[in-house]
């Protein structure tokens, strides 16, 4: 399976590999002067509307692009209570879909020669974290991205000021199994900024968001998008705290919107700029199979992990995916690699989940998604 998931996204970058235009955007709902509407874009807003009403998401906005062009839909309002509506300018918490960016960083550096994938992260730069954790010592950037690190989702709150000081604890021996863990891509993170000489946001800044038209997009919580930010609101609709992310962190922090990680995925994941053919193919070849011990699903069997994104294989069809997961926000993106044909859905509400296979059906075709199902077992 590996060597003709090689095979095809190889062949797949040689025709994509060069530098693209942004697809031409056409908004709906989105405090921009409405688009002519087709009874089939009518359909597809309706039943993005009736998703979002049906389980009370206060606001969310949607990004589907095909065949070259890209429809956003906007919904709702950026706070309970409040006036202001959600428009293509407004910025969301992306959680974990924050690690899909951190994998194409990464996968940067192994082309560049700066990064080996099978190399002990602990090779180049000695984490105070591991020092006492002989097992921590041997993980690599592929068993990161691949989620098989064998570290904890989380040792301590990725809140807490006191993460960078916490002994890291493995659950088990690296490359054991897979298992989710945000501590393996912030451990990775670190490694990369001492590689690279650069904090962060500023490599991010550099090898992304420049790179793919991403002005909204930042790591660190930026004051100039504070008119624009969505606050995340509980299953009741409450708001949740507005919270201020004082450093980054890759597996969670990055505040985007729908419209930037569109165009992430269509250039950096879809054609693959910036990256080798043989480096691109390798981000979606199946390198776990992602069935945790801890956490099994019957959507198991449907289920693999590439180097830093979720395979999904069913009803005829492989298609790569994340989601995220923030308190008050909650996220997912889908690509068909062989099409392009891609949706990213962001909602300001514990209650988006709920809505994520309504949505698919409506844009992306009928499907059982098990990656819905998989996603709602894991921490």
């Amino acid at each position: 399976m590996a060597i003709l998931a090689l095979a095809l996204f190889s062949a797949m970058a040689d025709a994509h590999s060069g530098t693209s235009a942004p697809a031409a955007v056409t908004r709906h709902g989105c405090g921009a002067p409405a688009s002519k509407e087709t009874d089939a874009v009518r359909s597809r807003r309706d039943a993005f509307e009736a998703a979002m009403r049906s389980h009370a998401i206060p606001g969310a906005q949607l990004i589907h692009t095909r065949d070259g062009i890209a429809e956003l839909y906007c919904h709702g309002v950026l706070k309970n209570n409040a006036a202001a509506k959600v428009t293509g300018e407004t910025v969301f918490q992306a959680a974990s879909l924050s690690k899909v960016v951190a994998a194409y960083i990464a996968l940067r550096l192994v082309d560049e020669g700066k990064l080996d994938l099978d190399t002990p992260l602990w090779d180049y730069w000695q984490s105070e974290r591991t020092k006492d954790n002989p097992q921590a010592r041997r993980i690599t950037a592929r068993m990161v991205l691949n989620h098989t690190s064998g570290l904890r989702n989380w040792q301590i709150s990725p809140s807490n000021p006191a993460i960078d000081r916490t002994p890291l604890e493995s659950r088990f021996a690296p490359g054991a199994h897979y298992a989710y863990s945000g501590e393996g891509f912030y451990l990775l993170q670190r490694t990369l900024e001492h590689i690279t000489g650069s904090r962060w946001n500023a490599l991010a800044a550099r090898e992304v968001f420049t790179r793919f038209d991403m002005p909204s997009s930042s790591y660190l919580t930026d004051h100039a998008f504070d008119a624009r930010n969505a606050s995340g609101h509980g299953k009741d609709g409450a708001p949740e705290p507005d919270r201020v992310f004082a450093w980054e962190n890759t597996a969670w922090t990055l505040v985007t919107n729908a419209q930037d990680y569109d165009n992430f995925i269509q250039k950096a994941l879809y054609r693959g700029e910036g990256l080798t053919p043989a480096t691109h193919a390798l981000m979606f070849a199946p390198s776990s199979d992602a069935d945790d011990p801890a956490s099994p699903s019957p959507a198991d069997p449907f289920i693999a992990w590439g180097l830093g994104v979720g395979l999904q294989d069913a009803d005829g069809r492989r298609l790569v995916w994340h989601w995220g997961d923030n308190p008050g926000f909650k996220a997912f993106f889908m690509l068909d690699p062989a099409s392009g044909e891609s949706l990213v859905l962001f909602t300001n509400s514990e209650n988006g989940p709920a809505a994520y296979k309504q949505v698919l059906r409506a844009f992306m075709g009928p499907g059982s998604y098990p990656a819905v199902d998989w996603s709602s077992t894991q921490d």
